[in-house]
This record gives C-alpha cells, sequence and structure tokens, in this order.
C-alpha cells in the first residue's frame, strides 16, 4: 500500500471547493487543514463547504497557523495570489499544487522563477503549477499529440467558454475584460500580466519539442453586448464587452507557430445578444489542431445537458487535477519548480490499492 499524503486546502471559492472535494475522496490523501478568508466560514468544518460528511478538520483564517501545520502538500488557490505566501509555505517544508500561475515561468518570468526555486532549496520542496488552461490541455495534451506527428507547422489551442453561469465576478470582470468597456481593457494591467501567462505554455511546448520562441505577438479582440444580458457574475450591460478574444503567437526558431486562443463569451452560440457574432463551433470546451505533414483536430467538450453543469464540470476539472498531480509532485526530484516536462503521468486515483502491489 502506498502512503498517504497530508494536504491542505489554501482558499475555497469555485476552484478550491473543487479540489477540497477531491482531497476528501482520495483515498491517498489525507486533508490536514482548509485556510479560509471569509468570516461566515471561519470555524466551520471543512465538510460543510462541500456540503459532505464532517471531517473533523476546522477551517481557519489564521495563515500562519496553517502553514504551521503538519502537511506534505498545499493546494493553493486564492484569487489574487502571493508569491511571498507561496515563498513562505515552501519554505516550511510543503510541496505547492496551485492553479495560480508560473506553470513555464523561466522566460516569461525569471525573477519570480529564481525566487521560487530558491524557496523550494530551502524548504526541500517541489512546485507545481496545474489546472487545465493553462495547466494541461494548453500544453499537456498538445505535447502529447505531437508523438504521432512529424514536421509541424502549426499547434492551435482555442478555448471556448460561455461564461454566462460562472459566478467569480474578479475573474469575469478583472481577468477576462467581460462587462467592461474597451477602453477599461485596453488601460487594464492584467492585460500586460494575461500575455505573460499565456506566453508560458506556448514556452512549455516549444521546450518540450526541443525548441525555443523567438518572436512573440497578441490580438485582444471584443465584441460588445448590444442589450443587457443576465449572468451568474452579474448584468454584462449593452456597450460593454460581451466576447473576449485573446490570441496569443509565438514562433519557433525553425518557424513553428504555437498559438493559444480563448474566446470567453456572455451569450448562447447564436449570439443574438451581441452586437455581431463570430464562429464558435461549440458552447464551451477545447480544440487542438495540429497542422504540418499530418493534420490533426482533437475538440474535448464537456458532456452535460445544461450550460450550468458543463460550467461546474470546467471549473472542477481544473480542481481535481490539482489534486491528482499530488502524490507525483510530493515524490519530484531534485526540489524545485516541476513543470509538466518533469513529471510523470498524472491520472486520477481510482481506489485505496494498486494492480502494482
Amino acid at each position: 500500500m502506498k502512503r498517504k499524503y497530508k494536504v491542505i486546502q489554501w482558499a475555497t471559492g469555485t476552484t478550491g471547493n473543487a479540489s477540497l472535494k477531491s482531497i476528501i475522496r482520495n483515498p491517498r490523501l489525507e486533508l490536514a487543514g482548509v485556510k479560509v478568508y471569509s468570516e461566515e466560514k471561519n470555524g466551520l468544518d471543512a465538510g460543510d463547504l462541500i456540503d459532505g460528511k464532517p471531517t473533523n478538520v476546522i477551517c481557519t483564517q489564521d495563515s500562519e497557523e496553517i502553514i504551521r501545520l503538519d502537511a506534505d502538500c498545499v493546494i493553493y488557490s486564492p484569487m489574487p495570489w502571493n508569491i511571498n505566501e507561496m515563498c513562505s509555505i515552501l519554505e516550511s517544508g510543503k510541496h505547492i499544487v496551485t492553479p495560480c500561475p508560473y506553470w513555464f515561468p523561466f522566460t516569461q518570468d525569471k525573477e519570480s522563477a529564481q525566487r521560487l526555486n530558491e524557496a523550494c532549496g530551502k524548504g526541500r520542496a517541489n512546485m507545481h503549477a496545474s489546472g487545465i488552461n493553462p495547466g494541461g490541455i494548453a500544453e499537456m495534451l498538445p505535447l502529447t499529440l505531437t508523438g504521432l506527428c512529424n514536421q509541424i507547422e502549426r499547434i492551435s489551442i482555442t478555448e471556448y467558454g460561455d461564461c454566462r453561469d460562472y459566478g467569480s465576478e474578479g475573474v469575469i470582470r478583472d481577468l477576462m475584460n467581460l462587462g467592461r468597456t474597451p477602453e477599461e481593457a485596453d488601460n487594464n494591467p492584467v492585460k500586460d500580466l494575461l500575455t505573460s501567462f499565456w506566453n508560458e505554455p506556448i514556452d512549455m511546448i516549444a521546450e518540450g519539442l526541443g525548441s525555443e520562441v523567438i518572436d512573440y505577438f497578441a490580438e485582444h479582440n471584443y465584441i460588445l453586448a448590444s442589450q443587457p444580458i443576465q449572468t451568474a457574475s452579474g448584468v454584462i450591460q449593452k456597450g460593454t464587452i460581451a466576447l473576449n478574444n485573446y490570441r496569443h503567437v509565438g514562433r519557433t526558431k525553425e518557424g513553428t507557430e504555437i498559438i493559444q486562443e480563448q474566446i470567453w463569451f456572455m451569450d448562447d452560440l447564436e449570439q443574438t445578444k451581441l452586437e455581431f457574432s463570430m464562429d464558435i463551433p461549440q458552447d464551451s470546451g477545447w480544440r487542438i489542431r495540429i497542422e504540418g505533414d499530418v493534420n490533426l483536430v482533437v475538440d474535448i467538450k464537456l458532456d452535460a445537458p445544461t450550460q450550468p453543469e458543463r460550467t461546474a464540470m470546467g471549473i472542477s476539472l481544473t480542481g481535481f487535477h490539482c489534486a491528482n498531480a499530488i502524490e507525483e509532485v510530493c515524490e519530484a526530484k531534485p526540489y524545485g519548480i516541476k513543470t509538466f516536462l518533469d513529471l510523470p503521468m498524472i491520472t486520477a486515483t481510482m481506489g485505496s490499492y494498486s494492480v502494482f502491489d
């Protein structure tokens, strides 16, 4: 029987609750603590946050108390994140798995990469940024598919997101710029940060192919609402952004284009509430396209009867993927930032036994 890993859940928003649920369900993980931010959650049993059975783990707002706990790993998922907190966690000897940034920061954010690697060294710990996009579908799956190919001219990853049922106003308005005016979006300091974020999986794919990116460019396109749109994160007013199309491109020294594209929108596929429409082949999911001497198109769709269920599934993917990565991250050597290029295949855990035992 493999050992159990003691895990702390840091932040219990929409994504954090998904990973909390995954920790509690996983027979190889043991919940050691939960860090919360609201007075309403402080003092609750962790099971209360996910409508589950009591866990006898009490949520706390005290960060220092959490860092002092005996644990192997922290799933760190606050928004916004704090690199000082991350370094403190690592220096305390706890590994981190996070859906927050630093998926492949070695080119885009060398200063942060150095700080995090130094903290890993002090604490003899690892840090892995996981999730979905970035964090898996943006880089791990495209790289896997390239193993079927030879000469590659272009790799494109497009995310389609119907965001009407996503209730995090901070993510929707501050990161996605939905509900903002074009002027507000163009002046949003997060814009440059997002460019760095999407260039990280581009860099990782290039590295995985044994190459490097020599040129980057980006396009930010908006479509405005033609009428007010009711959403889970508030009303998208007429004349504000109701569809946001980010397109980030890196070109390798061999001339291969690697494209990360997001189409986030606040309407159905007919887009009748927008000033004009664009081609969106699916309401929520991803398309991976590889072009070269072999042309591949792989669609990943969330299969549920309603859009709210698909939204919930999409959020759960991120939390589940983080929890599933814990064992591989805790066992990785040498200590430091670990990307998907450094780790074995990450799978779900179906039971308390292994076919290899």
